[in-house]
């Protein structure tokens, strides 16, 4: 019996997040259980995030979880993706984390420390729930050595967190959180110091109307945080990653622009793709017989007509962005579009579809073409 629990928990925390692949390599996440699919009970009151491996080392904080595998009750109700905030599919599996932006956190302890100066790839999902007032701009990940710590205030004053330094990983300053709908991706680059291990996720500012957007006037706002005004600002979080970020790019081999992003049906490049984007321009500034094609994917939503032109056009953003802000020459970049007709998942969920809708590239040599 032991062996068949180990298996399948060795088989749990594939499917959350250790094994990932890509085009051109394997990566690891270095976040335990990134998909809060590993659990010992099902949901049934609040601040259940302890119930989950690896998250919410300190009782200091307070989160809630949310899994398919929880009843329906008549005031407290935990499921997916239907529960006591509102409704929300996982952005993956059956399971997910929720928090008040302003004086809750996520907390992790990582896989393994972080090597100093290397790069990471820093990537988490939020999706504002329905019971929300108010939508903010202030959220990210504060990645330290030492566990974060919390000041009790007896007024319970919003920000509460001892910080050495902002949050590493930001949402962009410009975007408010708001939509409730589909899943919004917080992602950077990070620089490692060296021996960081512990991760929060959360608010982290005081909470003031200037921080917040007003999205319906059902309870006032004040800039005391009381504890029956929590469902004023409540973020969903799921499938948060931590992976090393490679620049040893090879020629003759696809690979996947995973952190260039597009909304759905559109072309436009959004503010999280820029950093993978200014590493791949430095690339090829630094091998300059490099030529580079660029191929677009799309969903199976649309016909194969309009589906190979948005390929095209989404390859072709990539190609002007590098260009226009990389420096690039226009000579040594070729575009082309797979339409929907290259999958990388299937197409039955958003989560399968958000994965073919991408970008990918392959480097050649042409001083060894030639």
């Amino acid at each position: 019996m032991k062996y068949i629990i180990f298996f399948l928990f060795f088989a749990a925390l594939l499917i959350s997040g250790y094994g990932q692949q890509q085009y051109g390599g394997a990566e690891q996440n270095l976040v335990p259980n990134s998909g809060f699919e590993i659990y010992r009970n099902c949901p049934k009151i609040l601040e259940s995030i302890r119930w989950v491996t690896s998250w919410e080392r300190s009782q200091i904080f307070s989160a809630d979880y949310f899994n398919r595998c929880a009843k329906p009750q008549a005031k407290m109700n935990f499921g997916v993706p239907d529960n006591m905030f509102g409704h929300q599919e996982a952005h993956s599996g059956d399971g997910y984390a929720g928090i008040s932006f302003c004086n809750e956190a996520l907390t992790a302890k990582l896989v393994r420390p972080l090597a100093k100066d290397s790069i990471y790839k820093v990537e988490f999902f939020v999706s504002l729930a329905d019971s929300s007032n108010v939508a903010t701009r202030f959220f990210g990940m504060y990645i330290s050595r030492e566990e974060v710590k919390y000041v009790n205030d007896a007024r319970k004053l919003i920000s509460g967190f001892i910080l050495e330094e902002p949050p590493q990983i930001k949402n962009p300053a410009d975007r408010y959180l708001n939509d409730s709908i589909n899943w919004t991706s917080i992602s950077g680059l990070y620089t490692a110091k060296g021996g960081e291990q512990h991760i929060a996720i959360g608010g982290f500012y005081f909470y003031r109307d200037s921080l917040v957007q007003i999205l319906r006037k059902r309870r006032g706002l004040t800039r005391l945080y009381r504890y029956w005004e929590k469902h004023l600002g409540y973020y969903y979080v799921d499938d948060v990653s931590i992976t090393p970020y490679g620049m040893n790019w090879q020629t003759d081999i696809s690979y996947l622009l995973k952190w260039v992003y597009f909304d759905f049906d559109r072309i436009e490049l959004l503010p999280e793709s820029v950093d993978e984007l200014n590493r791949l321009s430095a690339h090829l500034k630094k091998y300059p017989a490099y030529s580079i094609s660029v191929k677009g994917h799309t969903d199976s939503i649309g016909s194969d007509m309009y589906n190979n032109a948005l390929a095209i056009s989404r390859a072709k953003a990539v190609a002007d962005w590098l260009i226009s802000e990389g420096g690039i020459a226009a000579s040594r970049i070729t575009c082309s579009g797979a339409g929907s007709h290259e999958p990388l998942s299937d197409n039955e969920t958003e989560h399968g579809r958000s994965l073919n809708r991408r970008v990918e590239f392959v480097l050649t040599d042409t001083e060894k073409k030639e």
